[in-house]
């Protein structure tokens, strides 16, 4: 059983014989979604999925947080973009196309990428709830309560209050009627009017009301579980830096029995997610990013859901963008392919399950031989296919294309480690250490690639002949055939392994092969 079907199971010991189970997630638009970012949405996702299998009515939502205050520029925004801080994202413009709004920019482009994904949430876009009045109640109540607000909020922090503290904390915040901004303070609230004065930074004041104004915003550890109420949330996960002890989510757990009368949601952290070699956390405000479109140009999105499906949420991962990335490929489609013979062990079958796998998958061409292949011919993707046909590959598919572009990409921009480089020239110092037998081998080995094959097994098949003799026992034979292998190798690249060899030879110009190898 998978992480996702055991909280699921756990959701319903807890709350069991719900009408509806609301499954949440939440996003801030507040620069280029990160694949950190996307935890916080694929962890519910799943668990939603898990309770559907199981017979329950799931309601998934996404709450886009557009509403929130734009607190500094982050990486990629120009700097003059700092005149808009203190505005909410939905009021900001953006920087790369001036139809839209910052926030309807970032989180339109991180919906797009979920789509990709399969994951179609329903969204609810926080800055549309605030602004319609929906939340006008809750605000009241929150601002009612204030100092039971206070009271639990400070029964969190190790310091004492300052002396005036309480009576002067209000959990909103105001954005200006005049310049749009939250640099405001709240002089006085009648709780019986409902009366909230205020002044700005820039100089406004004014008086609104807390049931009818639409600038108000409950500040964070109180908004949160506001919504929880409001969308009558069954279960949600956050981030470890909310989930600490005495963090955030504590505040918001108390908040939400005392002031909102509310039983939070059942609850479970999650870890962070970093880029292998990249040494640091994702931050969308340092720029320091890995999005999912950037992901998608490498793993296809299978690979990318089973990579979150196989980690508990607990559980910190790397995702990997070096020469690992042909070890997750072949070790996906090992597993793909026990999938569909069904001789998979059941964790794995449930883990692939939250992968929604399609049956056709198996009809992908191998990533390796993609990813090595194309530099050897110079990225010569008709001879590649040429060579590849005959290996009864159907170059002629979407999935061949669609694999192909992705390995291209990372082999351009990441694999360059991993390519194979033919030598310039003929190593004629390795050559001149060879014994006549080993020189003769290599004689024999310009004979047969003259030839033209039909297939790298046919060439492999006349390489190993090369060396086989009846004084040789099998032990003997394999050893002697190593030994070949590796002079072909040290020849060709200078090193001791290389391809599969008949392949390799086979995607190598005659030519080229006459350059290295005749002495």
């Amino acid at each position: 059983m998978n992480w996702a079907d055991e909280i699921a199971q756990n959701i319903l010991s807890l709350r069991p014989n719900l009408d509806v189970y609301t499954v949440a997630s939440g996003v801030s638009p507040s620069g280029f979604i990160h694949i950190g970012n996307f935890r916080e949405i694929v962890t519910p996702y799943m668990v939603a999925k898990s309770l559907k299998k199981l017979g329950k009515n799931v309601r998934f939502i996404l709450s886009i947080d557009n509403f929130d205050r734009f607190r500094k520029v982050p990486g990629g925004i120009p700097e003059e973009w700092q005149q808009y801080i203190g505005k909410p994202y939905v009021d900001i413009p953006c920087p790369f196309d001036n139809t839209k709004s910052y926030g309807q920019y970032f989180q339109e482009r991180f919906l797009k990428e979920l789509k990709a994904l399969d994951i179609v949430p329903e969204c609810i876009y926080q800055s549309d709830e605030y602004r319609s009045g929906r939340y006008a109640e809750q605000i009241k109540l929150a601002m009612d309560k204030r100092g039971e607000v206070f009271d639990i909020i400070d029964s969190f922090r190790t310091q004492d209050a300052e002396e005036g503290e309480k009576e002067n904390f209000y959990p909103v915040s105001i954005y200006c009627e005049h310049c749009g901004k939250d640099n405001t303070t709240i002089n006085n609230y009648n709780s019986d009017t409902g009366e909230i004065a205020y002044t700005c930074a820039c100089g406004h004041k004014k008086i609104i009301n807390v049931l009818t104004a639409r600038n108000i915003k409950l500040q964070w550890k109180v908004d949160w579980p506001m919504r929880w109420q409001a969308e009558n949330v069954v279960y949600e996960t956050g981030g470890m830096d909310h989930s600490s002890l005495n963090g955030s989510h504590d505040v918001a757990e108390k908040i939400s029995r005392q002031i909102f009368g509310y039983e939070p949601p059942i609850y479970n952290a999650y870890n962070f997610i970093g880029i292998k070699g990249g040494g640091a956390k994702m931050s969308s405000s340092k720029g320091n990013v890995l999005t999912l479109t950037d992901l998608s140009k490498v793993y296809d999105k299978y690979l990318i859901k089973w990579f979150y499906g196989k980690y508990m949420p607990m559980q910190a991962f790397n995702i990997s963008l070096d020469s690992d990335v042909i070890r997750y490929y072949s070790e996906f489609d090992r597993w793909v392919k026990k999938y569909f013979d069904e001789t998979i062990d059941p964790l794995n079958k449930s883990i692939l399950d939250l992968t929604e796998l399609s049956p056709d998958y198996v009809e992908y061409p191998n990533f390796s031989y993609l990813a090595t292949f194309l530099p050897i011919v110079n990225f010569d993707e008709k001879l590649l296919a040429e060579i590849l046909t005959k290996e009864g590959v159907d170059t002629t598919t979407a999935k061949y294309q669609e694999r192909l572009e992705r390995a291209k990409y990372w082999v351009e921009n990441y694999g360059e480690e991993y390519q194979v480089n033919l030598l310039q020239s003929p190593n004629t110092e390795f050559y001149n250490s060879l014994n006549l037998d080993e020189k003769a081998w290599v004689a024999k080995t310009l004979d047969i690639v003259n030839n033209n094959y039909n297939s790298a097994n046919d060439l492999q098949t006349d390489l190993y002949a090369v060396v086989k003799s009846p004084q040789l026992n099998e032990q003997e034979l394999k050893a002697t055939q190593k030994r070949y292998f590796q002079i072909l190798y040290n020849l060709l690249l200078g090193e001791k392994q290389g391809p599969k060899l008949g392949i390799f030879l086979l995607a190598l110009s005659k030519d080229k092969l006459q350059q290295l190898l005749k002495f």
